[in-house]
């Protein structure tokens, strides 16, 4: 009756041609017990994306089968089955991304599908947001974290015992029903095994993924939870690179959040970290800076870490001593970029005087790249991503200078 799934992924967007790279399906009764499992790692024929994030190599893939290879089999696994997922909508975007690339129109629609996401919101208010947080307040073990097949397992033993809060049937029967009769059509594939994913360093880890599973959902806007679930997923392994961010802007678009309303996540974000983290009483300089890292490049500043941890603290919490300007110290290096209402000499000589050293191109070294657009696509935006130097706004820049300079401004 039902088909839980999950996917690795080599990115965010399946409109940016990012690929599926492992999918795990689960198929349970209709009590929610398990008929089979099949897992596959695949071969994306392109790099292979964050493998910070799902761990997977390109030693592991290079002999594993294309998505073509087990269309059908996935097709007769999917096939008159509702389909589960956490956060089901992103793995489904990408089904339906693979299965257009060879011409294939199936029926896997979001509104006819469930995600244990939204049903924990639903069955226990003021339940967090993460897989790893639902299993944790179910009291289901999630071992080898971001694997397909584990996190596929752990979802399938949460979707079960949700199950079991409804009379039988279930509320959502109609909808199983009309997808049980949809057609699938005829799709290519082989008989190719399947290529299991080699043990790495597996299970969950890091001061920061202990973190985000403490984060709180958050009721509006409704697409504000599925955004912020990826950015979970970025951040677990206590990184966001300067790409991860580009993604992000344009999962907001895909999900019509405005920019209004993705600074409002982005600013909640960083104070609902604050919160999580002062849980201890504690603050390590490691994990202050590992803070400063997400709120810069989520358009935040260090400064927003002071007050997000002074309230979080009730005024308990000491902030760090950072002379001249609050986490970028003097001497650090900076580039501008961008048509700005002022004349760039001026921006120039107020770096200079706040004790910042401009230069005319991104290096390596560069600190961090003032541009009067952050989504900038110029050739000093782009260096700067690639180089995972934070981009902030004119207006940032300025709040970062000393007090005459921001008057003069």
């Amino acid at each position: 009756m039902y088909a839980v799934i999950d996917t690795e992924t080599t990115g965010l967007l399946p409109s940016h041609r990012h690929r599926v790279i492992e999918i795990a399906v689960v198929l349970l009764d209709a009590r929610g017990r398990v008929e089979h499992e099949w897992v596959t790692l695949l071969n994306p024929q392109r790099d292979l994306g964050p493998q910070h994030i799902h761990g997977i190599l390109t030693a592991d893939v290079l002999a594993a089968p294309q998505f073509r290879d087990i269309a059908r089999q996935l097709g007769e696994l999917l096939a008159g089955r509702m389909v589960v997922g956490h956060n089901v909508e992103f793995d489904l975007g990408f089904l339906r991304a693979e299965f257009a690339r060879l011409g294939a129109a199936v029926p896997l629609i979001t509104e006819r599908s469930m995600c244990t996401m939204a049903l924990a919101g639903y069955l226990h208010p003021g339940s967090k947001r993460t897989l790893g947080a639902c299993c944790a307040a179910a009291g289901i073990s999630l071992e080898g974290w971001h694997s397909a097949l584990a996190d596929t397992r752990a979802t399938a033993e949460l979707f079960a015992q949700y199950l079991g809060a409804f009379a039988a049937p279930p509320p959502w029967q109609w909808a199983y029903e009309e997808i049980r009769r949809l057609p699938w059509p005829e799709l290519p594939g082989t008989d190719v095994a399947p290529t299991v994913r080699p043990v790495h360093a597996g299970g969950r880890h890091g001061w920061m993924s202990r973190l985000v599973d403490q984060l709180p959902r958050v009721p509006e806007p409704p697409q504000a939870d599925s955004y912020l679930v990826l950015l979970d997923t970025i951040l677990a392994n206590r990184e966001i690179t300067a790409a991860d961010a580009d993604q992000l802007v344009q999962v907001a678009n895909e999900l019509g959040l405005t920019r209004p309303q993705v600074d409002h996540l982005h600013r909640y974000y960083v104070s609902a970290l604050a919160d999580a983290s002062w849980a201890t009483g504690r603050i390590t300089p490691d994990q202050r800076s590992d803070l400063d890292k997400v709120a810069v490049m989520l358009g935040q500043r260090a400064v927003d870490v002071d007050e997000a941890l002074l309230r979080a603290s009730n005024g308990r919490y000491v902030v760090p001593d950072r002379p001249g300007a609050r986490g970028f110290p003097p001497g650090s290096t900076l580039v501008f970029t961008g048509d700005m209402v002022e004349p760039r000499e001026v921006w120039w000589d107020r770096a200079v005087a706040a004790g910042f050293v401009p230069q005319e191109a991104v290096r390596p070294d560069t600190t961090f790249l003032v541009a009067a657009d952050v989504d900038s696509l110029s050739v000093k935006a782009r260096m700067a991503r690639e180089f995972n130097v934070p981009i902030i706004s004119t207006e940032d820049f300025r709040r970062l200078l000393p007090t005459n300079e921001r008057k003069a401004g």
